[in-house]
C-alpha cells in the first residue's frame, strides 16, 4: 500500500493541471500583497482630519448654544451628547499627536461604545457614510455591527499586550489581513483549488489500467490513498499563498497571535474578543472538514458517473448554493442551519457575522463542524459500500 501511496503522490505533484493551479496561486497572492492589499482603505481607519473637524464642528456648535436660555428640546439633547463625545475625540487626537497608542485605544473604545448606544436608535444620527454606500439599505444595521466590532476590537488592545500601531488600528498587518480575507473570499478559493486538485484523482487512472492493475489492493484502500494525496495536495495550497503573507508583513507588519478578534453573539446582541491564534486554529479545522467533504463527494461521484465534468458541476453547487437562496434575516422563518450550504464561508460563521445578518443563533462553528462531518462521514461510507461492487470497479 505504500508503494501505491508513494505512485499516487508522484503522479499528483507532477500533473502538469495540479503545477499550474499552484503557479496561478501563487501569482494570485502575489498580485494581492502587491497590488490589492495596499489599496485597502478601511472603513474605520486613523483620520485625525476627520477627528479635528467632528471636533470643531461640535465645539463651536457647544460654544454658540450653549450659553443661551429656552432652548429648543433638540438643541439641548445635542449639547448633552456632544460634549462628550467631543471628550473622546480630544482625547483621540491628543493622543495620536503623542504617539500614545494605549491612550488612543482607550479613547477609540469608548467612542464608538459610546456613539453606538445614541446612534442605534436615532433617526436623526447616523453612523460613518461608507456604511450607507452603494443605497445600502442595510447602512443603519451594518454601522451597527461595525461601531460594536471596532469597540471591542479596541478593548482587546487596550487588555492585551500586542505592540500597537496604526497600521494595527487600520487591521493592515499580516495576520489581520489573513483575518479579513478568512472572513470574505478565502475559503472559496482553497475549496475551488481543492475541487480542480482532486476532480481527475480517480478518472486519471484510465490513462494506466495496465500499471495500475499490478497493485494488489482493494479499490476501497486505492480510493483511501487517493483520498488522503487530494487531501494533502489541497492543503499544500497554503504554501504558494504564504508569498503573499510575507510580502504584507514586511510592508505593515505580521502582527501576533493574541490579536483580539471580535466575534458577535446574536443572543447577547454583543461582542466578545477571541485570540487570533484561535480563530486562525478554527478556520483551518473547519477548511479541512470542508476539504474532506468536497474529496469525498468526487470520489463518490468518480465511482458512480465517472465524468469530470459532473465531479465539478456538483461540486461547485455547492459551493455557490447559498448565494441561490441567502435573504438578509432569512434565519428568522427558516430553517437555514440545516443546509451544509449555509457554513461554506468559514469566517463568517465563526465570527458570527452570519448570525447577524440572517438574524439566527444557530450558524455557529459546532454546529457547522457537527453537520459537515456527518455529510463527509456518510458520503465516504457511501464510497465504501459502492467499491466494493464489481459494477463500480476503478479499473475494468
Amino acid at each position: 500500500m505504500w508503494s501505491y501511496f508513494k505512485w499516487e503522490l508522484r503522479q499528483f505533484f507532477t500533473n502538469k493541471k495540479n503545477i499550474a493551479l499552484y503557479v496561478i496561486l501563487l501569482f494570485l497572492a502575489l498580485y494581492f500583497a502587491l497590488k490589492v492589499a495596499p489599496a485597502y482603505e478601511p472603513i474605520e481607519k486613523v483620520d485625525v482630519a476627520e477627528m479635528e473637524a467632528r471636533y470643531e464642528t461640535r465645539d463651536d456648535f457647544n460654544r454658540s448654544v450653549g450659553g443661551r436660555k429656552n432652548k429648543h428640546t433638540e438643541v439641548v439633547y445635542a449639547l448633552s451628547i456632544f460634549l462628550q463625545w467631543n471628550n473622546y475625540d480630544k482625547a483621540r487626537i491628543e493622543a495620536i499627536g503623542e504617539k500614545d497608542y494605549i491612550k488612543y485605544a482607550k479613547a477609540t473604545a469608548k467612542w464608538y461604545r459610546y456613539s453606538d448606544e445614541y446612534i442605534v436608535n436615532s433617526k436623526e444620527l447616523f453612523y460613518n457614510p461608507l456604511y450607507y454606500s452603494y443605497d445600502n439599505n442595510f447602512g443603519h444595521a451594518d454601522g451597527h455591527y461595525g461601531y460594536g466590532y471596532t469597540s471591542s476590537r479596541f478593548t482587546g488592545y487596550v487588555e492585551g499586550n500586542s505592540k500597537l500601531s496604526i497600521e494595527l488600528f487600520e487591521e493592515r498587518t499580516a495576520l489581520q489581513t489573513l483575518q479579513r480575507l478568512l472572513n470574505s473570499y478565502l475559503p472559496v478559493v482553497l475549496f475551488i483549488s481543492c475541487i480542480l486538485f482532486s476532480v481527475d484523482i480517480v478518472l486519471k487512472d484510465r490513462r494506466y489500467p495496465s500499471l495500475l492493475k499490478g497493485f494488489p489492493i482493494a479499490d476501497w484502500k486505492k480510493l483511501y490513498m487517493k483520498g488522503l494525496v487530494a487531501f494533502l495536495g489541497s492543503i499544500m495550497a497554503f504554501i504558494p499563498l504564504c508569498a503573499g503573507f510575507i510580502i504584507i508583513g514586511l510592508e505593515n507588519g505580521f502582527g501576533d497571535f493574541s490579536l483580539p478578534v471580535p466575534i458577535y453573539s446574536y443572543i447577547e446582541e454583543t461582542f466578545t474578543n477571541m485570540t487570533m491564534g484561535t480563530f486562525i486554529l478554527k478556520n483551518t479545522l473547519f477548511i479541512s472538514v470542508w476539504i474532506l467533504f468536497f474529496i469525498a463527494i468526487i470520489l463518490f461521484l468518480s465511482l458512480i458517473v465517472k465524468a469530470e465534468f459532473i465531479n465539478l458541476f456538483v461540486s461547485f453547487i455547492v459551493i455557490v448554493a447559498e448565494w441561490l437562496y441567502s435573504d438578509r434575516g432569512m434565519g428568522a422563518y427558516t430553517d437555514i442551519e440545516r443546509y451544509p450550504t449555509s457554513f461554506v464561508q468559514v469566517g463568517q460563521i465563526i465570527s458570527g457575522y452570519k448570525n447577524f445578518i440572517y438574524e439566527s443563533w444557530h450558524l455557529t462553528y459546532q454546529n457547522g463542524l457537527i453537520i459537515i462531518g456527518s455529510c463527509t462521514l456518510i458520503v465516504m461510507i457511501l464510497t465504501l459500500i459502492v467499491s466494493q461492487s464489481k459494477r463500480f470497479k476503478l479499473i475494468t
